[in-house]
């Protein structure tokens, strides 16, 4: 009875706002700023709703509901009060917001997380939109030439006031039993992190993404600092911050790429601990390095593969997305959690393995040649392996496995090291076979495409080489948890 009544109050509310939206698009002679920032700002207000419900698909329903009315609307133009004569997700990804961290939120039972999160994007985001665009004049972002310093202040202050308040409410009435409690002070610090956090996360959003980024970033961030923070988690994320800096300054890495990186880092700490933390750190250290490294044969190779340059988002969440459901599986499912962060160092042994292999490899002398039927290949073309590269690999892979030690021993460390390889051996299979090629001007298969909207020559024309990567290091999550689920580490 207490759902239904939730869910009715939830649908009513959401349609009554959305109703007196499109009045006053009328009475304004279409959708404008203020209309969609109306529906923005007062849908996010649902999150008031969350804790009256008291099942998980009551929780969901209604965000589930409105992904596949916003879709709807979005191609037809159902309410154009919401809508941008663009391709902009944004009302999608609002929806999605809703649905994974009112869930997440339940799932776990913390349920500051559904609230700091769409608090801050429905205040911080809605009101930098009004406010920056009638008042921001500096536009210092290069990386973001449409936002202004006021907007980002705004955000930033917004999440701050949001987080602080949140998470004072609950420190103060929710926990007032539990084991801890934070002081005023932490508080302060974790809001103001996270704060500066949300200000940068809503620059680098595109086409509506930062209706994704900000409220799950912020969200879990203000949570994991809040629930697991230590001195050591600040020490680790300061380390993760000037190393992600550092690749910044030397164009290593896009501005998404540094937000995806820090979310991970936190994922992987505060569901893995303190050694599947480091691995990442690791990993990215060792393959910035590798990568840089150059002599007349690597730089030949590189003519051919796909565009390298900085990384983004997209190629951050390629190599660590299965690590980190593996982590987020190793707090649900508890009887298998040592398993699940084992699998995390070897995913990550098998993405340095593969780095290795290929920017390693390229430096040295000797035949490449394809993995599946032996064939001498270009060097630097995606299936192709060198002995060279095979010994590189399994460096990378042992490089990784080192931090699996502490926690697992040498059987863990042994565990490791041969998946990394595995994992390596995968991407090449998957380079060959599947991976999209294109005819170089001699004739020959190359990774690049010679032009916009060129056909691929082999391989299918969606998989490109980030695709290879995150197939094969879910194809290494997979294969570890048939050999050693049920089994005692």
């Amino acid at each position: 009875m207490q759902n239904a009544l939730a869910l009715g109050i939830s649908m009513a509310y959401i349609l009554a706002v959305i109703f007196v939206s499109g009045i006053i698009a009328k009475l304004k002679k279409g959708s404008t700023e203020f209309t969609r920032k109306f529906v923005h700002i007062l849908v996010g207000n649902w999150v008031f709703i969350v804790p009256f419900f008291t099942d998980l698909w009551a929780v969901v329903l209604i965000p589930f509901i409105f992904i596949i009315v916003n879709s709807l609307s979005l191609k037809y133009k159902l309410i154009s009060s919401m809508e941008r004569n663009d391709d902009s997700l944004g009302t999608v990804y609002y929806a999605v917001a809703m649905f994974f961290l009112s869930g997440t939120g339940f799932l776990l039972n913390w349920m500051m997380l559904p609230f700091i999160g769409l608090l801050t994007m429905t205040y911080g985001d809605g009101l930098a939109a009004i406010i920056g665009k009638r008042w921001g004049k500096k536009r210092p972002f290069s990386f973001a030439p449409e936002k202004s310093l006021l907007g980002f202040f705004t955000v930033a202050l917004s999440c701050l006031i949001v987080s602080f308040a949140v998470m004072m409410y609950f420190n103060t009435h929710l926990n007032a039993d539990a084991a801890f409690s934070r002081s005023v002070l932490s508080l302060i610090a974790i809001s103001a992190v996270n704060g500066v956090f949300a200000g940068f996360t809503e620059l680098t959003g595109k086409r509506g993404c930062d209706n994704l980024s900000l409220p799950i970033g912020s969200g879990l961030l203000a949570s994991f600092l809040y629930y697991h923070g230590s001195i050591e988690f600040a020490l680790y994320l300061l380390a993760a911050v000037l190393l992600l800096y550092i690749a910044y300054r030397k164009k290593s890495l896009t501005e998404d790429g540094i937000v995806a990186a820090v979310l991970t880092a936190a994922t992987l700490y505060t569901f893995g601990g303190i050694w599947v933390g480091i691995s990442l750190l690791v990993f990215f250290v060792f393959g910035s390095i590798s990568s840089k490294l150059k002599n007349e044969r690597k730089q030949q190779g590189e003519l051919i593969q796909e565009a390298g340059g900085k990384r983004n988002w997209k190629q951050v969440l390629c190599n660590s997305l299965p690590a980190t459901v593996l982590v987020w599986l190793s707090v649900f499912i508890k009887s298998q959690s040592d398993m699940f962060t084992l699998l995390a160092f070897a995913v990550f042994a098998a993405a340095c393995a593969d780095t290795f292999s290929s920017e390693l490899g390229m430096l040295c002398r000797g035949r490449v040649f394809n993995i599946i039927n032996g064939k001498s290949l270009p060097r630097g073309l995606s299936g192709g392996v060198s002995l060279c590269g095979f010994f590189a690999g399994i460096t990378g892979s042992a490089l990784i496995a080192l931090c699996a030690l502490p926690g697992f021993g040498i059987r863990g460390f042994a565990v490791t090291l041969i998946l990394g390889f595995f994992g390596s051996l995968i991407d090449s299979v998957l380079g060959s076979t599947i991976q999209r090629k294109y005819k170089g001007i001699n004739g020959s298969l190359q990774d690049k495409a010679s032009y916009k909207g060129e056909i691929p020559a082999a391989g299918l024309q969606f998989v490109t080489n980030n695709t290879v990567n995150l197939l094969s290091l879910f194809i290494v999550a997979l294969t570890g948890t048939l050999i050693f689920i049920g089994t005692p580490l």
